[in-house]
């Protein structure tokens, strides 16, 4: 099965889940090479993601049930399937940092301990305000989801990174999920939207959201290089810019300002950012993308059955 011959039911949504899979055997501890602030600037993602990406599945599934329209609950099971096993492939990255004697559970415990907090609601509170946490939830996926999709386009589009050399397996992992969060970028918004829809909710969440993502990402920067024991300076603001201009990692503004500033707008929706085509086109490439789907092909030729994909 081609992704040209799949065609997307909605702009912004998800087609179905890729099980990709990687090889971190050859990957270096410092994967763009020479340079430890770019590689763990990228590496927070690995940090934040699995976690991140199981919280928004937990709340989709309690949004689910509330949704009624056919089209938005159909797209629904394959975001889920792909925001588990975006969570999955970071989980391995994980695995191997530790293998490299980085150990990243300090920070990934203090982040789920600190979701788990703002997890389900409790049972006995009354219905009025365990609808109105869930919203809230809701409107917290929907202001990060627009980020991922955003950085996403920004590493597929990125040379900056393979003109330095970057290993192709590590490129090849936040593109493929760079493009999964292009692919489904529009779903927890329009779900909010579905069962919600208040705007000055969604602009106050944004508002907090913005600065507190960002915070989780500086402290993430400073935590991997304080664990690197071949590293002994500390990172600057100064090694943020000159990474940015170098076109290593996304620059201030675009993780700052950008999306927070047009997601509070009352007219935004997620499908004016970034390029579904573009996704599309990186999947048809992508070697991991690419070897996932022929296996769910090999797999359908033996079982003569669809490929769980």
């Amino acid at each position: 099965m081609r992704m040209t011959d799949l065609e997307v039911h909605h702009d912004g949504y998800p087609t179905y889940r890729r099980k990709t899979r990687f090889d971190w055997s050859k990957t270096p501890l410092h994967w763009v090479p020479d340079d430890p602030f770019s590689t763990h600037t990228m590496n927070v993602l690995h940090l934040v993601l699995p976690a991140g990406e199981r919280w928004f599945i937990q709340v989709v599934t309690e949004a689910e049930p509330l949704v009624d329209d056919p089209e938005l609950k159909a797209a629904i099971k394959p975001f889920i399937q792909q925001e588990a096993w975006h969570a999955w492939a970071h989980q391995m990255v994980l695995q191997h940092l530790a293998e490299q004697r980085l150990d990243t559970k300090p920070y990934t415990d203090s982040l789920q301990n600190w979701l788990s907090k703002i997890g389900a609601a409790r049972p006995e509170w009354v219905p009025f305000l365990r609808r109105w946490w869930l919203y809230g939830r809701l409107a917290v996926a929907a202001a990060l989801e627009p980020f991922n999709a955003v950085l996403g386009q920004w590493v597929i589009e990125n040379r900056g990174l393979e003109s330095a050399g970057a290993d192709e397996t590590m490129l090849d992992l936040l593109r493929w999920h760079g493009a999964e969060e292009i692919e489904h970028r529009s779903l927890v918004f329009d779900i909010y939207q579905h069962v919600c829809g208040n705007y000055i909710l969604r602009a106050l969440v944004m508002l907090m959201t913005a600065p507190v993502f960002s915070l989780w990402l500086i402290r993430g920067v400073r935590f991997l290089m304080a664990q690197d024991a071949t590293v002994s300076a500390k990172p600057r603001w100064r090694d943020w810019l000159r990474a940015s201009r170098q076109n290593r990692v996304p620059g201030p503004r675009l993780v700052l300002v950008s999306v927070a500033s047009r997601f509070v707008r009352p007219s935004y929706h997620p499908s004016t950012d970034c390029s579904t085509q573009l996704a599309m086109d990186y999947l048809e490439k992508s070697p991991a993308a690419r070897a996932a789907r022929e296996r769910a092909e090999a797999l359908m030729a033996q079982t003569k059955e669809p490929p769980a994909l």
